[in-house]
């Protein structure tokens, strides 16, 4: 069974990597970032923004953090799929109510389309759940 853990060990590293490069690069481009929340039809609200324009990269490193360390791996694992589902019903939101698509997204993945960032989303979304499913039972850590 170390199949199991070869793809929860890949699905994590992927994991990390996601998280961190999404945190940098909004924390990179701060303004941009903002702007961007300020511009959606969601979280217009400049208190809002602002709020969220720290919490979100903050919290994607926290993520990260929690997945790198075998104590809290599957804590982490926990948390990542409650991101990539809060990221997934906002672009879901976003494609279902409003006609305005601002991105507030960086680096390659503001390349995609918004169908396309749902698609990236829902796979990593599954990828997650597949992970957390393989995790030894029994073991908090891997």
């Amino acid at each position: 069974m170390r199949w199991k853990f070869y793809i929860t060990v890949i699905i994590r590293y992927l994991l990390i990597v996601l998280f961190v490069y999404a945190a940098v690069n909004k924390l990179l481009d701060h303004q941009k970032f903002y702007n961007d929340l300020r511009n959606s039809p969601i979280f217009g609200n400049p208190d809002i923004s602002i709020i969220l324009s720290w919490m979100v990269p903050i919290l994607e490193l926290m993520v990260a953090f929690l997945l790198a360390f075998s104590n809290s791996r599957l804590m982490g694992m926990y948390a990542a799929l409650a991101l990539m589902l809060s990221f997934t019903v906002y672009i879901s939101g976003i494609l279902l109510f409003s006609t305005k698509l601002p991105c507030s997204c960086g680096g390659i993945i503001n390349n995609f389309t918004w169908q396309g960032h749902l698609v990236f989303n829902i796979t990593i979304t599954l990828l997650t759940l597949l992970a957390i499913y393989l995790f030894p039972k029994g073991r908090k850590h891997q």
